[in-house]
């Protein structure tokens, strides 16, 4: 008996529970203490966890304490705000996700984009709204580069920089974007201010030019441009129609300075088939001369004399004196009617006489000889 009890003391209890193989009650009270030891330092995580605003964590944690320990210290407490505090996240990244897509397609990027950044702070393990936000982060930097696009377009346009605005549009138009209707729209317009902006442009080139034709005394060619310029919409159509009452009143000085061979005649009237020295032949001779220097109104009368007076070139003075009437008309803007009939009843007696009588077509102007076609054919 004694020599149990002196040996018992000396036994290694370590030794006995891992290698000498004690009895099974010794074992199995070993392995609740091990077990308790998990237990706590799980809680003690979970703790830690929670303190550190890692609520994910420490509410996975709490309830696997919880499922193995019930009513283990405060589990319980612990465990309820920290899950309570995950589902309010979660639904906090929801509600926040739902207002960015919102925003997102009002076209308030701005509003969307700061929604989006809440979302990607709240601090949860698993966001389940990570690649949906890249993916509108994407397309939201691509409608705010097509809207700078559109509102460039759009204000290049009014300021009336039509090229500059037509490159934006185009690629607002091209790029498939919600603008990209609207952007069309305003191209349609920019096209017809382009049309108008190049013929107001032409339209200038030949107010410009009649004034500089004006100036050096050359009226039928300064009359072409202007008349052109005054039956067009641009903003120089009244300063043409100016011009032309300045160019009548014009044509009414003796002598007006020489017109050009563009719109009246060639600096040398035609020659008679025959000659016959005479008076008469004086009077056809000063009436071409007087003509073709644009002094108009010597023109017709020594016409009117030579035809007054049965000379052989009728058909010739017919033609000039006709001619005189119908650059008259011209001068006048094509308001002087009266000038008009004259002119073209010359040139219907004219053909009515000497129906294979051919115009001298290099020393008319073409609209001269418009008239006197539309005269000669008429019945």
């Amino acid at each position: 008996m004694r020599s149990w009890m002196n040996w018992s003391p000396s036994i290694n209890w370590g030794c006995g529970l891992g290698a000498c193989g004690l009895t099974a009650l010794l074992a199995l009270g070993g392995t609740h203490v091990s077990a308790q030891d998990v237990v706590e330092q799980r809680y003690q995580q979970a703790v830690e966890f929670f303190n550190g605003a890692k609520m994910e964590d420490a509410c996975e944690l709490l309830q696997q304490v919880d499922n193995e320990r019930p009513g283990y210290k405060q589990t319980k407490t612990y465990m309820n705000a920290a899950c309570s505090q995950v589902k309010r996240m979660v639904k906090m990244e929801e509600d926040l996700f739902n207002e960015g897509v919102q925003f997102f397609n009002q076209g308030r990027y701005d509003d969307a984009k700061q929604k989006f950044e809440q979302v990607a702070k709240i601090p949860l393990k698993n966001p389940k709204y990570r690649g949906q936000i890249s993916r509108y982060l994407r397309d939201m930097e691509s409608r705010q580069n097509e809207e700078r696009l559109f509102q460039e377009g759009v204000r290049l346009f009014n300021e009336g920089k039509y090229s500059e605005a037509q490159a934006r549009l185009n690629q607002v138009a091209q790029g498939g974007g919600p603008r990209g209707s609207e952007a069309r729209g305003y191209l349609g317009r920019v096209e017809e201010a382009l049309r108008k902006q190049r013929a107001d442009e032409e339209m200038t080139r030949l107010f410009n030019d009649g004034v500089r034709l004006f100036s050096a005394g050359r009226y039928s060619e300064a009359l072409t441009n202007f008349d052109t310029v005054a039956k067009s919409s641009s903003p120089r159509a009244g300063e043409a129609r100016s011009y032309l009452r300045r160019i009548e009143e014009a044509s009414r000085a003796q002598p007006l300075p020489k017109p050009s061979p563009k719109d009246v005649a060639v600096a040398k009237p035609p020659e008679p088939e025959t000659s016959r020295p005479g008076a008469s032949e004086q009077t056809l001779r000063a009436g071409l001369r007087a003509y073709f220097e644009g002094n108009l109104d010597a023109a017709e009368h020594n016409l009117s004399a030579y035809l007054e007076g049965k000379g052989p070139k009728q058909a010739l003075a017919y033609f000039f004196r006709g001619a005189a009437r119908g650059t008259r008309y011209l001068l006048s803007g094509e308001k002087n009617t009266e000038q008009k009939k004259l002119a073209v009843a010359d040139f219907r007696t004219l053909k009515s006489q000497a129906a294979r009588f051919q115009p001298p077509e290099k020393f008319v102007s073409p609209k001269i000889l418009a008239l006197y076609t539309e005269a000669a054919g008429a019945p």
